[in-house]
């Protein structure tokens, strides 16, 4: 398991501030797969594909009925999964 303020920390540099509650939400839900690739394309500078793994993971979410999409979400459209 991830420490979350270091998650907290990353969504803070990398997450535009209007959608950052609902990244740490999906952080805090996501397999730790999905918490480790966010981690590590952060790392590697790569803070666009950050993005892209947080939509996958609220998609995920979604079909897994932890989580609904709304259409003001900043993530999870499926549009770009189905």
């Amino acid at each position: 398991m991830y420490n979350i303020l270091k998650l907290i920390n990353i969504v803070y540099i990398e997450i535009a501030e209007e959608y950052r509650k609902e990244a740490i939400k999906i952080l805090l839900l996501t397999t730790d797969e999905h918490r480790q690739d966010f981690v590590r394309k952060h790392k590697r500078d790569q803070g666009n594909i950050c993005c892209l793994i947080l939509d996958r993971a609220k998609y995920e979410l979604v079909k897994e009925g932890k989580m609904n999409q709304n259409d003001d979400d900043g993530f999870g459209s499926p549009d770009l999964w189905e």
